[in-house]
């Protein structure tokens, strides 16, 4: 892939700690925490260790956003930001959350630590009576008076609206109100994780998936309602819409995953993800694949191509910058093997699902999520960031079989 000097974007996973129960994020399992997502911290010492100041220094963006946990929970997040925006002024430092977490002076100090240029990406589903829904266990208004904070005290911050059925009546209430807060701007997400119980084991959805329905479960384990995609098909993901189309075309998903070629965004953007365990990977997407099985115990259906892969290269001490370095990570064998399995005929040959539906030219479902490309996150733009790249495609290798036309 790209090499330690070349990196010029990191995504920080602070901390697993959240207090929210978001149904379909991937740390929680029917109503709870996963059983065995534990709790992992980066304090300041870990952060200047696998970041060293002169690596910093080199960085244009950088990203702090939880795979599992939410950024404002990690005890030295402010001391983090400070020690980013001290090595590299002028890299764009983002912070993705839920809102609900901290207290509004906090939040006032937050915005006078992070500093331009920053942002901190509010993730909001709805109004008073909505938001919670989704972002269960969540105060939607802590979340306003947090938000109010931070803008009066000079804070950039953007809106981001996941759209469902239950709340996609309360967008252009939604969009006025972050106006008369002061937000910079106000976005309109379209989920892709209808479609996860279709290639990923879901705890929440076994037997037969429904991509337009997916129950939400109480603390208890019983299921309280259901989540649906919006009524107006312009608020659907487009990969959703298609999905029937794309089957038909290819034979099953792994025969889309075997025949899309892939254009790696983070190779193109040279970004780089460390995990709150102090472990690097390409993207947060590999990272989750790697770790996600084993949260519910290896269940026989799991994708279990990354935990696999991590294990035929060394195991996850191979991966732990803490210890290591992020260097000898990143030019270790992981990476390596990442990009060789691109070239693979078929997912039964070891081509990665994990990379085909996150980067698949075919199933964009990721990218579909956005209205603009600049809502991306930046380490998932194309940069041309490393030397001669400009978003390479890779197509699969020829297969043995040919696949349907």
């Amino acid at each position: 892939m790209y090499r330690y000097d070349q990196i010029r974007h990191a995504h920080l996973e602070p901390t697993t700690v959240c207090q929210a129960g978001c149904p379909m994020c991937a740390r929680n399992a029917c109503g709870v925490t996963a059983p065995g997502l534990g709790r992992a911290e980066l304090r300041i010492g870990d952060v200047r260790t696998i970041l060293p100041e002169p690596f910093v220094a080199s960085l244009t963006g950088f990203d702090l956003c939880g795979a599992y946990g939410d950024p404002a929970a990690a005890a030295d997040l402010p001391a983090i930001v400070a020690y980013v925006r001290g090595a590299s002024p002028n890299a764009l430092i983002t912070v993705y959350t839920n809102g609900g977490i901290r207290s509004p002076g906090w939040w006032a100090s937050f915005a006078n630590t992070l500093g331009a240029p920053g942002r901190v990406v509010f993730a909001i589903d709805g109004l008073a009576e909505t938001n919670g829904t989704y972002r269960r266990g969540v105060s939607f208004q802590k979340v306003v008076d947090n938000a109010r904070a931070f803008i009066q005290a000079g804070g950039e911050a953007r809106w981001e609206f996941l759209a469902f059925r239950h709340n996609e009546a309360d967008i252009e209430g939604a969009r006025a109100l972050s106006e008369e807060l002061g937000f910079r701007e106000f976005s309109v997400k379209k989920t892709a994780r209808f479609l996860e119980p279709l290639y990923e084991y879901i705890p929440e959805v076994q037997g037969q998936p429904d991509i337009d329905r997916f129950p939400v479960f109480d603390a208890g384990g019983a299921v309280v309602g259901y989540l649906e995609p919006p009524e107006d098909t312009g608020l659907v993901n487009a990969s959703m819409v298609r999905y029937e189309e794309l089957i038909a075309r290819y034979g099953s998903l792994d025969g889309l995953f075997s025949a899309t070629p892939i254009r790696c965004r983070v190779l193109d953007s040279a970004s780089v993800f460390v995990s709150a365990t102090g472990h690097a990977y390409p993207c947060c997407w590999t990272y989750v694949q790697a770790t996600r099985a084993e949260l519910f115990g290896f269940p026989a259906h799991a994708d279990r191509q990354m935990a696999d892969l991590v294990r035929q290269t060394g195991g996850f001490e191979r991966l732990d910058a803490r210890t290591l370095g992020l260097r000898a990570v990143v030019e270790g064998p992981l990476f390596s093997a990442i990009e060789r399995s691109w070239s693979c005929g078929s997912v039964q040959d070891g081509r990665l699902r994990v990379c085909a539906r996150a980067c698949g030219v075919d199933f964009p479902s990721y990218s579909d999520q956005f209205t603009e490309l600049k809502l991306q996150p930046r380490g998932l733009q194309p940069q041309r960031a490393v030397s001669g790249s400009s978003l390479p495609v890779i197509p699969p290798a020829p297969a043995a079989t040919p696949l349907p036309a």
